[in-house]
This record gives C-alpha cells, structure tokens and sequence, in this order.
C-alpha cells in the first residue's frame, strides 16, 4: 500500500509542473491593449485624382486620419497656376470636435511665383482642451479649373501638433488633377480669292479655321476689309477638326482702295487662349469694274486679258477670279460686256 501511494506522488509531481508552464505560456500570449501598435498618421487630399472640365469650379479637402490627440495642424499647398486658380478656402469640421479653433489663412494667392499658386493653412485649438483623435476634415479648398492641363496638389511644410504642443510625426499624400475640355479655335489661313475686284460686284476668300481643343464646339467667324465686316458664318466643329469655309465679300457700298482682309473667330465660352482666333492676310484693290490690272484705269489691254481667258471657269489652268468680274466662276461674254461699258473710265 506504501508503496502504491508513493508511486502516485511521483507520478502526480510532472503533472502539476506541466501544469504551471501552460498556464504561464497562456499569460504570455494574452495582447494588453495599451501595448498596440500605432499606425502612423497620414495628411492627404482627398480625393487623390480629380478630373474636371475646363470653366467649372470643384472642391477637394486636406484630411488626416490616425491621429490621437491632436490639438492644431498647418499645411502649405502648391498648385500649378498654369491650370488652376484658388477661389475659397474653409476650415473642415475635424479639429473642431474637440472645441473652438484658431483657423488663419495665411497665404491664398494664385501668383506665389511664375508657376505656382500657394495656399498657406492653419488652426489650433483654444483653451487647453484635449485634442481630437481619429479621421476627418482639416480644410476644404474650392479651385475653378482655368485652362487644360495636369497638376499637383503639393503638401508641404506640414505639421501635426498634440494637445500639448509636440509634434506628431506623420506622411503626406499629395494629390493630381486633370482639367479637360480645353477649348481653343484657332483662324489658321485666310486667302482671298481676288486680288482685284470690281466696285459693287463681289469676291470671295477661304477662311481655314480648326478646333484644336477636346470637346465639340460652335461658334461665330466674321470675315473683314479693314474693319468693316463682309459676312459672319456660323460653325460647328468637332474637337481635332478643321475646316476651309468660303466667305463672299459684295463690295457695294465700299469705297475705291486697298482693303487688307482678315478673319475673326469668336471665343467661345471659358476659351481663353484667343490669340490666334484672328488673321489677316491679304490685300485686294478695288477699283473700277474692268481694270483687271489695278492701274485705274479701264483700257483695251483689259479687254485683251479677259477674251485670252474667255470660256475657261473655275478649276481651269486659264481661269483668273480677277479677270471673273461678276463672281460667276466662269469668264464669259458677260465680264467682256462689263469691261466695255466701263471702257475709258480712269480713277484719280
């Protein structure tokens, strides 16, 4: 009997010891909360890619997320102002949580050098209150897209401040954004058709004009002598498209006289590069019905010029517009009859 009892104890003493080194092992493995990690703050704009079209107004915030007990932060933000202008910024909901802030613009300009605009943001908390911990809000910015392009939103100089005034360390995420839509009409050619016209007849001109934006577009193109309008057409062109359009110029009413002609097409609304929406190019005489040559007077080396032309029509190696004097796109019997009735008349 001893002995069988004496040999349970033995047997009995590992257990218990074995026992004692899981239960150990267990406390090891239990997680006490106050010793997580911390993820790392991050400031960002949001969202990270905005597109927009060229003439409209959108807005995109500077936001944090992951921060314990923050009690101010500031950001300076760069923007291309090749593509952009600043119109508005706020103050976002996210600090204010945790009591009445301080907020300051301190730079909101779109000229901060040749390249870029700046906005310079700041708030703290006031009181000495607890500061504020999670995601949200910092500040919300209103841009207006200006023309087309590519851009960054650049945080830089960034701080996270704690309630107590010490710096909590953090990323940044930038954000990009596209404005599309650009428009721009472009006159590329302006050829007039004559260069001699007969008072109170007509001429014509092609006027070449190209949509080099990215969206459809109408609009107006008014063609001028000097500065008095011939005629205005109205067009539609779809965005990578050119057109060679035929404008008339009836000369009654003008004076005799060199007139340099040109070609206006009208912006288009938030069109802002209009620089090449005009062109001259071309100067034509006019003068007396039948003088061909322009030297004021009407003889017989005009009659002669049109009868060696006589019978051709437009697209003919033989054909001369100005010898066409009524504009029909042929030179017939009519221009010869024109020219005789105005045979010997001179200009001073």
């Amino acid at each position: 009997m001893h002995n069988s009892v004496s040999k349970m104890g033995e047997r009995s003493i590992p257990v218990r010891i074995l026992f004692l080194i899981l239960f150990i092992s267990s406390l090891a493995m239990v997680r006490v909360p106050c010793s997580q990690a911390q993820v790392t703050p991050d400031m960002y704009v949001d969202p990270p890619s905005t597109t927009v079209n060229v003439g409209n107004d959108f807005s995109v915030n500077v936001s944090v997320a992951n921060v314990m007990d923050l009690g101010g932060w500031e950001f300076k933000l760069y923007f291309g102002n090749n593509v952009l202008s600043v119109a508005s910024a706020t103050e976002g909901p996210f600090l204010k949580q945790g009591g009445s802030t301080a907020f300051f613009i301190v730079d909101f300009t779109n000229n901060y050098n040749a390249t870029h605009g700046r906005i310079w943001l700041t708030s703290v908390l006031v009181g000495g209150v607890p500061g504020v911990s999670g995601n949200g809000t910092l500040a919300t910015i209103t841009f207006h897209a200006s023309t087309g392009g590519n851009t960054t939103l650049n945080l830089v100089d960034t701080v996270l401040g704690d309630s107590h005034a010490n710096a909590i360390p953090h990323t940044t995420s930038d954000g990009t954004v596209r404005a599309t839509g650009v428009i721009d009409i472009a006159i590329t050619d302006v050829i007039p058709l004559k260069t001699v016209v007969g008072q109170g007849y007509s001429m014509n001109m092609t006027v070449t004009v190209g949509n080099q934006g990215d969206q459809p577009a109408t609009f107006d193109v008014t063609t001028y002598a000097n500065t008095t309008t011939t005629q205005t057409k109205t067009l539609t062109l779809p965005n990578g498209n050119s057109t060679t359009e035929t404008f008339t110029w009836n000369t009654t009413g003008f004076v005799k006289g060199n007139y340099t002609i040109s070609a206006y097409a009208w912006p288009v609304p938030g069109e802002t590069d209009t620089a090449d929406n005009t062109l001259a190019d071309g100067v034509v005489y006019v003068g007396i019905p039948g003088d061909v040559d322009a030297n004021h007077k009407v003889e017989i080396k005009d009659i002669f010029a049109i009868a060696k032309a006589y019978g051709s029509s437009v697209g003919q190696p033989k054909y001369n517009p100005n010898l066409d004097i009524n504009n029909d796109g042929k030179i017939d019997i009519k221009d010869i009859f024109i020219t005789a009735k105005n045979y010997g008349k001179t200009d001073p």
